[in-house]
């Protein structure tokens, strides 16, 4: 009798089990959540469905707003000629809770919630694995989305969400139809938006200091993952509501976020109201080679700052505003203000000086405002002696060569 025979008549050391020994009851999901399944041609999976009518604000802007915007504005928002001119009701709002936030092909997304405009309001739909066996189903649905849809919206998901979600359609051996579409991303207009004042350009942080909405007795985002395990582990989904609850206020957030950024760029006076965010709209416009809606940006944040380092800044950035638009005499106004202003920086008297060398060809004018400067360092010096040494050696070099210009000037 040989070794093989031998152990199958001991019969098995331990007892049979399957792989998977977690138990399979996912039915009580519909208890605390209101939806219901969802089957395709790849399984099943539950699917949720809240309307928010129109009017509904999510803080002190309505989800409906966005419908009043202007769709080439969101070209410039979203720095994507693809984007100008879409039809913002065919637009899917995106967002997901996942298994991890790391990423990588061992994260899923559980959840994914989806934001449409329908005739009634803006339509929230989530699509929930309630195990790793429902996750082609539910990326059949997402797929039959992605080609209606005609752009993305998103909080990240550049980066994250549609990155992750790719990986899935690639590891299920799925066509991923959302690759070639134009895609929002409204973390990067967030930032060059708000990060001035706020700092912290998180959706959260942003939905409550701007849009004035804060989530109360919302749900952690770092807990989520381990909720789902013990939801997959146990089948028990009482802990499950509070997941979906932020997964929809992420989704209705991106519409009323999307719609004020949209005002602000078509009636920035009715909407922006902080001196550092008329600051940060001017650079970008600036950055856009819009250089007079610049100006009036900058002129805005002068009316509101009181604090005299924030003016010399401001002015600063409506002096080079001016110079790249080659509005000299309006540049020259500015720059001489500054000046005027005591500030610590030479920056304005070094650009009088070019202008009056280079462009009026006012040698004399020009060796005047290098004196001044000088005049000005000599002052500075005795409060930050070494930050000034370069800057005197310049300005010398250039009042000597000034000076050889006026005199040669004054001979011819």
């Amino acid at each position: 009798m040989d070794l093989r025979e031998k152990l199958s008549r001991m019969g098995p050391a331990f007892p049979q089990r399957s792989m998977d020994s977690r138990p399979r009851i996912r039915s009580d999901i519909h208890v605390h959540v209101c939806g219901e399944m969802m089957e395709n041609e790849r399984g099943a999976f539950f699917h949720a469905v809240e309307v928010y009518p129109f009017d509904h604000c999510h803080g002190e802007v309505p989800v409906g707003r966005l419908l009043e915007v202007d769709p080439s504005v969101f070209g410039i928002i979203g720095r994507d000629p693809a984007l100008g001119g879409l039809d913002m009701r065919r637009a899917l709002f995106l967002d997901t809770e996942t298994t991890g936030l790391a990423g990588g092909t061992g994260t899923l997304p559980f959840l994914i919630g989806l934001g449409t405009y329908a005739d009634n309001g803006f339509r929230v739909e989530q699509l929930f694995m309630r195990d790793w066996d429902e996750e082609q189903a539910v990326l059949e649905e997402l797929r039959s989305r992605f080609e209606k849809a005609e752009c993305l919206v998103s909080y990240n998901g550049r980066a994250f969400d549609m990155s992750l979600i790719h990986t899935r359609f690639l590891l299920s051996r799925m066509r991923n139809p959302a690759l070639n579409l134009p895609h929002l991303d409204l973390l990067y207009p967030a930032r060059r938006m708000w990060r001035r004042r706020l700092g912290d350009c998180s959706l959260t942080s942003i939905e409550k200091s701007v849009l004035g909405f804060e989530r109360a007795g919302d749900i952690p985002g770092f807990l989520i993952p381990s909720l789902y395990f013990e939801y997959v582990r146990t089948g028990r989904a009482g802990n499950l509501a509070p997941v979906f609850r932020h997964n929809r206020w992420d989704i209705v957030a991106l519409a009323a976020l999307s719609g004020l950024m949209g005002l602000i760029h078509m009636e920035p006076e009715a909407h922006v109201r902080h001196a550092p965010d008329w600051i940060s709209l001017g650079r970008s416009y600036e950055q856009e080679l819009r250089i007079e809606q610049a100006s009036v940006c900058y002129r805005q944040a002068l009316d509101l700052s009181p604090a005299s380092d924030q003016r010399a800044e401001i002015l600063s950035l409506l002096g080079f505003a001016f110079k790249r638009s080659a509005d000299w005499t309006r540049a020259v106004e500015v720059w001489e203000q500054l000046a005027q202003s005591q500030a610590f920086s030479i920056t304005p008297y070094e650009e009088l000086a070019k202008y009056y060398e280079h462009r009026a060809a006012n040698y004399q004018a020009a060796a005047d405002i290098v004196r001044r400067a000088l005049a000005r360092i000599s002052v500075l010096s005795e409060l930050r002696p070494e930050q000034y040494l370069e800057d005197r050696k310049d300005l010398e070099y250039r009042l000597a060569r000034l000076e050889r210009k006026s005199r040669k000037s004054s001979r011819s």
